[in-house]
């Protein structure tokens, strides 16, 4: 199962879509217990996070990236962190919709 991601304008609509590696199960397992967003992106249905909760995540999945040895998790990490890159910005949010 894998979760799409897209970044969205404020009314829904599709600004760009993630075409990176999968991410799925084992991807959401690397979320910190403790983080504020990464931990809460569901793979059953769907979160959305605005530009200030997006900049927190991508923090979060940067400290991940340089805790992890996995090259696979490391290659899903870099190619969304890369993703959202231009998404912090006003009206825009990041979108994780699952199963």
């Amino acid at each position: 199962m894998a979760i799409d991601v897209e970044i969205q304008d404020e009314t829904g609509n599709a600004l760009a879509r993630y075409n990176g590696p999968p991410l799925g199960l084992a991807f959401l397992k690397l979320a910190p217990a403790n983080g504020a967003c990464f931990r809460f992106i569901i793979p059953w249905g769907d979160t959305t996070f605005n530009e200030e909760q997006t900049k927190v995540l991508r923090a979060e999945l940067e400290a991940v990236a340089r805790t992890n040895p996995d090259q696979a998790r490391l290659r899903e990490i870099n190619a969304l962190l890369e993703f959202l890159s231009p998404a912090v910005g006003v009206h825009t949010y990041v979108k994780f919709i699952g199963d």
